[in-house]
Order: structure tokens, then sequence, then C-alpha cells
């Protein structure tokens, strides 16, 4: 599964253009191509098409960020005398509780959810697995010791740490075989958010699939609104109101 828009006859399987990379050369992703610092140009870097094997693990992927940040959580939970918040309107949520985050409308317009099948002999770094961790705990060490990182564990190929991360990415995209041809097309990896949730890394412009038509995102989609009552979110159905999905 993947997101995209479709502005322009652009699928949702196409690489981001790089018009909207940061002033480093990526996109701000954890498997982006980290060498435009290196001087590389960008028709020798890659970019990354961001996957997951289930529509619960996309959206989960991805609606995360509305979710209230610790501070104001942390602010909310000190207050001593506090009132309820939640008011259903007509089974409408009135957006009163500030302790929940809100999957704006416009997000689910702009977007659509397209799926594919991989060519079954494309190859993957599962990061996963113990093999390769204790390969990149090596390859990386020198990357790792300069973030000043006790250990490449899971938490560290799956965290925050994009200097790592981005290494990681390519560092697997380098890797060639005996005839010089690449490995592998991409990383396999768990969602930070919850290790069922199986997610991908391709490399553009090492794809291969047969994509199916992608899917407009309605509020009553049953993956999103799985999602959003684990996340303690309300959905925007339309501007100015709201349904509270619960678990």
């Amino acid at each position: 599964m993947c997101f995209g828009s479709l502005g322009g006859g652009v699928t949702p399987f196409a690489p981001p253009s790089w018009d909207l990379a940061g002033e480093d050369g990526t996109f701000g992703n954890r498997f982006d191509d980290p060498s435009a610092a290196h001087g590389r140009p960008a028709s020798e870097r890659f970019r990354v098409v961001y996957c997951a094997s289930t529509r619960a693990a996309a959206f989960g992927e991805t609606v995360a960020r509305f979710r209230p940040g610790l501070s104001l959580l942390a602010e909310l939970a000190a207050i001593e005398d506090e009132e309820p918040l939640d008011v259903q309107i007509g089974g409408l949520l009135d957006p009163v509780d500030r302790r929940r985050g809100v999957i704006p409308a416009d997000w689910r317009l702009r977007r659509h959810l397209a799926s594919t099948r991989l060519d079954p002999s494309l190859r993957f770094v599962d990061v996963a697995v113990a093999a390769s961790l204790q390969h990149l705990r090596s390859a990386l060490a020198p990357v790792a010791a300069g973030l000043g990182l006790a250990d490449i564990d899971l938490g560290a190929v799956t965290g925050s740490h994009r200097r790592l991360t981005q290494a990681c990415a390519r560092y697997i995209y380098e890797q060639v075989d005996e005839q010089d041809a690449p490995r592998f097309a991409g990383l396999r990896y768990p969602s930070r958010l919850n290790n069922q949730w199986e997610c991908w890394a391709i490399f553009h412009d090492r794809i291969r699939h047969a994509p199916r038509f992608p899917e407009s995102i309605f509020p009553d989609e049953p993956d999103l609104e799985t999602v959003a009552a684990i996340y303690g979110l309300a959905i925007e159905v339309f501007e100015g109101h709201y349904v509270r999905p619960e678990g």
C-alpha cells in the first residue's frame, strides 16, 4: 500500500520531485539518500517510495503526525479541575476536545491509496533480523560513533537518527553482486509505532511492479477508523464536522 497525490497525472508510486527536497538534498524521511551532502548530483542519487504491506500500516505510519504533542498532553494532564471536553452533536464531534488530534478532510482529499504487486525477483534487506543488524553494526560503526550512539540495534535503524538510517539506506543501495549488478531493491522494516506493521522503503530506480488503480480515501474507511481509534484521533468528514471512531 502506498499513499500519493494524483495531481498532474502522477501516480502514488512515483518518487517525490527533487523540487521538494530540503537544503540537505533529502525529503526528511528515514531512508532518504543523504549523499547530496557529499557532493553527489541528483542524477546519481536515489529517491525512495515508502510502502506498507497492509492498509492499516499505511494509515498508521502517515496519520501519526496528527496526534497531540507530548507537551500539550502533559499540560492537560496537569489540569486538576478538568471538566469533560468531549461533546457529541448529532453523532459529530464538536472540536472542543484539545486532547484529541484530528485527521483533516484535506489530508484525505489530496491523497489516494494504491496497491501493487512487486516483482518476486526483487531482493530486500530485512533490517529487523539479527544477521542484517550485525552486518550493519560493523559497516556503519563510524557513523554511529560520530553520532554518539552506544550501539546499532533495531531501535537505532528504525528510529529518529536520520543520519544513521539514511546512511544505512545508502550503504544498502551501493551493494553489488559478482557481476557488479545492484543486489537490493530496498529495505523491509517494522514500523516504530507498531512492530506488527510491515513497511518497505523501495529505491525508485529499482522498483518493478504491477500497480492497481488508486482508490479515494473516505472518512468511513475501516482501516482508517481502526488506526484513528488506536491513536485517539477524530476524523474530519467535512469542514467543522467530525466523527470519533471508538476502539
